[in-house]
């Protein structure tokens, strides 16, 4: 019988330190590790969280659309609010993942507005076969996650299901619930102020004899991963990663000027190394993006002309939906902070496109 019992416990333990360990990627302001856990942060219901959302996008008229994630937010929302979970905001990963200075700006955000806290909420496939995952894991002050860290997470073919999951743990493991005074609704964080400097409309004549510092794709670290599942993920997306650089390399070969690509983001960092310009990709919807760059914008409005090029190398025009997802490149000055997004609006659906738009429509204005 105690030879049954510490087998029992044994087991137990192992199946405890297997869920504890499990890692998996995930993508919020950079790709990094979490280790999968069967414990919930123990602040979860006493300190301040931010609700990260992803749902699946559709196809219409043959763009990219992005899908109706304030309604899954509402949805979580009253769970959260009768669990005692306190989501300061709401905030949709495509956002939040726009390009290299809309992370930073986030992260200070989140920084001072003392968030402890990370909800990411996904959801995979329409109706009748979506799934929602939930994940919870603590916010790093540095850099949203540190690789490696803890995280609980939850699926189901229902959110209900997910949210009830959620409700249960936080009983089991008699988290102390001290948030109570939780808005009634969710509130979207949108209208974030990224930008310090003056949006210029023009291409910095500068560039002509200085060296332009071009932001390269990232790679995850993943030298001592040691879940052999993880690993080839890891390696794939790093291999994509490569390929997208090649193909960054390629296109940035119509510039007309000297550039480097770099692996830095930070424009102080950037400037001490030298450059005084840096180049920066912007992907989201036109509308989101329009907003980052301080574009003025109207209600009104459902599609923008996006300003490209015919394969006879003509300037040409296309309409895009607003809120189709696209990429849009702009100069940034590493030293008063200026942004110089150019004369047209030239985003478009794919981010080599959004390049090559760029760099079309730079080439036009130097001649």
């Amino acid at each position: 019988m105690v030879i049954k019992r510490g087998i029992i416990l044994f087991i137990s333990f192992f199946l405890i330190q297997q869920a504890y360990t499990q890692p998996e990627m995930v993508n919020v302001g950079g790709a990094s590790i979490i280790n999968i856990s069967n414990q919930l942060p123990e602040n979860l219901t006493s300190e301040r969280s931010v609700v990260i959302l992803d749902i699946p996008t559709q196809m219409k008229d043959g763009f990219v659309i992005r899908g109706d994630w304030k309604k899954l937010a509402a949805n979580a929302h009253k769970t959260f609010r009768k669990i005692g979970v306190d989501p300061i905001a709401y905030v949709y990963l495509d956002d939040l993942n726009a390009g290299p200075e809309v992370n930073s700006a986030y992260l200070s955000l989140f920084q001072k507005r003392n968030v402890k806290n990370l909800i990411i909420l996904n959801q995979v496939g329409l109706f009748p076969e979506e799934t929602y995952t939930i994940l919870i894991t603590g916010f790093s002050a540095e850099n949203y996650i540190k690789n490696g860290q803890n995280g609980w997470k939850e699926s189901d073919q229902e959110l209900n299901q997910v949210m009830v999951r959620l409700g249960r743990q936080v009983l089991r493991q008699k988290i102390e619930r001290s948030n109570l005074l939780i808005p009634e609704q969710p509130e979207y964080l949108q209208d974030l102020v990224i930008f310090e400097g003056t949006r210029l409309e023009n291409y910095p004549s500068r560039l002509k004899s200085l060296k332009l510092a071009v932001v390269a794709f990232q790679k995850v670290p993943g030298d001592n991963v040691e879940d052999a599942e993880l690993a080839s993920k890891i390696a794939a997306y790093n291999q994509q990663v490569e390929e997208k650089n090649k193909r960054l390399d390629a296109i940035m070969a119509a510039y007309p000027f000297k550039y480097d690509i770099v692996t830095e983001t930070n424009e102080d960092a950037l400037y001490k190394a030298g450059y005084q310009y840096a180049l920066m990709p912007l992907s989201s919807t036109g509308h989101s993006v329009k907003k980052v760059l301080n574009y003025p914008t109207t209600a009104t409005e459902t599609h923008y002309m996006t300003s490209t090029f015919d394969v006879q190398n003509r300037p040409a025009l296309k309409r895009i939906p607003i809120n189709a997802n696209v990429t849009k490149y702009y100069v940034k000055q590493t030293i008063v902070k200026d942004i110089h997004p150019g004369k047209v609006w030239d985003a478009d659906v794919s981010w080599e496109q959004g390049l090559e738009n760029f760099i079309y429509n730079l080439n036009q204005a130097f001649r």
